[in-house]
């Protein structure tokens, strides 16, 4: 299944390599989405001793999604050092937020990705010979017995109102089971007709599961994330079960799916985790559905810089995307949004920045970006990115960027909605309940505005703030992990956008969590790394302490990267509670 999603993004496939040594005799594309253990010999490839043989090897892959459970990999040899300088321009994607952690900690340039096998796809998988009936190509054979799944077929077919159970860990939790329910396998079982040694047939069992997932189930339950991932991605609701962190292949101790389960629903009676629904009735889509839509947005981003699988997706149909949250809407939110832009702009990542700080909260959002002199039907530039990932983002023609308030009363006038400068960033979603009105930059532009359609805004805003950031304030904003905004009740924060330009964005400052954090294509980093972080906490008997994030915990590792471990391996912890568990383990400052 895994290998699977990245058969998705070829055209087809000219050879089947071993993964303990892929890239012998070899210079073609691969996709790199596995599952890699600091002794894997699949992984051999980064630790040879000439550098740029190395270099050589690596350049020919995209590592979209990793996994490693240790620091082997990274230590080995000196690869650290290698790897920090590869990754300045090939930044990896990590399958969970403990390897996230774990890179960071190393001050290795990567980014959440989550797994491929959530941009699976069914599109073009024709079965039968004559190609006349997809939706028919069901599983021929499978145990247990005939009596959990029989006359029911024929029903589940037409209806797709299959309850479908894949290797579940804890049969005990689940609520009652309507009589449509079929139990399966994600490995081939005994007893299966058909040889399971040809890739050939391996690669059949595959097709005819995704059949199952997007043909037949209205659910699909399981504990295992390579059967849920590629169901979520046909759009199947998926409950996930676990029983105490077990999962079918043991406990669950390396972090392997931290950051992955959010996508479906969850039941855990180990950890209070139930859910608010039969199974009798329908199933209410994935809650994770929006998350998962900016992951596979971001896999796309990161595999259409290489124009073969560009290509390949543009010409089998692939793109654009079909959004899996499409249809979750929210009536209490604003809806139509407006830019006004330049064709320079469109090529410009701090103004796609400020649209994917939009569609962070707003993912169905109508967005109109307003170009000067833009001709219709022209190039849309990188801003081609927001259709093709399944985004509402359309262009029509202004005369001139500058724009006077005036003007842009107008043009909420006519169409409604919420108007937003370049420079200007959201910090959450935009209730519909907000009075309409304005605020200004220190230049006396329009940062944001909001209004009825048919009503003109004449008012600057009294019931709702938004700030603008000086250049300095921007700079310190940037670059200063102290450093605090004015209020937290802004619902939008306007930058000194040449600032963006100039200075760097370090991890973990405000501007970071406002521009890089809530964005869309995380995978084009904007971001380097800082040397950590100072910040007095209050102690629970009372005393303030400083926590130093550049201090040691233990064994190499600094306190910021044990914070940063401990947030995404225990979901439940606030990122202050992880600061004063470590405070008295060596991250505390000296005397203050």
């Amino acid at each position: 299944i895994q290998s699977m999603a990245g058969v998705g993004w070829l055209p087809f496939v000219s050879s089947v390599r071993n993964k303990t040594d892929p890239f012998s005799n070899y210079s073609g594309y691969y996709i790199s989405n596995s599952l890699q253990s600091g002794g894997s010999v699949g992984m051999e490839f980064p630790y040879l001793e000439d550098a740029e043989k190395r270099r050589v090897l690596m350049e020919k892959i995209d590592i979209v999604s990793m996994f490693f459970p240790g620091t082997e990999m990274i230590e080995k040899k000196n690869n650290e050092a290698f790897l920090r300088e590869y990754t300045k321009k090939y930044p990896f994607g990590c399958r969970s937020t403990v390897t996230c952690a774990t890179l960071k900690r190393h001050k290795i340039r990567s980014y959440f990705s989550s797994c491929l096998t959530l941009t699976s796809t069914y599109q073009g998988s024709v079965l039968y010979k004559d190609g006349s009936v997809p939706s028919l190509n069901g599983l021929p054979f499978l145990d247990p017995a005939s009596t959990n799944f029989t006359s029911a077929l024929e029903k589940a077919k037409h209806e797709k109102d299959l309850v479908l159970l894949v290797d579940v860990v804890d049969p005990s939790a689940l609520p009652p089971l309507p009589p449509n329910h079929r139990y399966v396998s994600a490995d081939i079982p005994k007893g299966y007709p058909r040889s399971c040694q040809p890739y050939s047939e391996r690669i059949d069992y595959c097709y005819r599961l995704l059949s199952q997932y997007i043909n037949h189930a209205k659910v699909v339950i399981t504990s295992r994330i390579h059967v849920g991932l590629p169901a979520a991605a046909l759009g199947t609701p998926v409950i996930f079960v676990s029983k105490g962190g077990w999962l079918p292949g043991g406990k669950e101790k390396t972090g392997r799916v931290a950051g992955l389960l959010d996508i479906f629903h969850r039941i855990d009676k180990k950890r209070n985790l139930t859910l608010g629904f039969d199974l009798f009735g329908a199933i209410p889509p994935n809650p994770g559905n929006h998350e998962a839509d900016r992951r596979r947005a971001a896999f796309w981003h990161r595999l259409k810089r290489v124009s073969y699988y560009e290509d390949a997706a543009k010409v089998f149909g692939r793109i654009p995307l079909q959004r899996l949250g499409a249809g979750m809407t929210h009536d209490g939110l604003h809806h139509n949004f407006h830019f006004v832009m330049n064709q320079t702009d469109l090529s410009d990542w701090r103004s796609r920045r400020a649209i994917e700080s939009v569609l962070f909260y707003h993912p169905n959002a109508d967005i109109s970006i307003h170009v000067e002199d833009y001709v219709h039907g022209g190039s849309q530039g990188d801003f081609s990115i927001f259709t093709e990932s399944g985004y509402s983002v359309s262009f029509f023609e202004i005369s001139s960027q500058v724009v006077s308030v005036a003007q842009i009363r107008l043009l909420l006038q006519k169409f409604g909605g919420v108007f937003l400068s370049k420079s200007t960033f959201v910090r959450g979603p935009l209730p519909v309940s907000l009075d309409e009105g304005y605020s200004l930059d220190e230049h006396g532009n329009i940062a944001l505005m909001i209004g009825k359609k048919g009503l003109s805004v004449i008012e600057m805003a009294s019931n709702w703030f938004s700030s603008y950031l000086s250049s300095g304030e921007t700079q310190r904003c940037m670059m200063d992990p102290t450093w605090e905004m004015k209020s937290i009740e802004d619902i939008a924060i306007t930058v000194d956008r040449a600032s963006l330009l100039t200075h760097d964005i370090i991890m973990d400052t405000k501007c970071y969590d406002l521009i890089e954090k809530n964005c869309i294509y995380n995978d084009d980093l904007h971001w380097k790394y800082g040397e950590g972080r100072t910040e007095l906490l209050k102690m629970k008997d009372g005393r303030t302490a400083k926590f130093c994030g550049n201090n040691v915990w233990k064994g190499g590792v600094s306190c910021a990267n044990r914070v940063e471990y401990m947030v995404a391996r225990y979901t439940q912890l606030s990122e202050q509670d992880a600061m004063i568990s470590t405070l008295e383990q060596g991250c505390q400052c000296t005397k203050i």
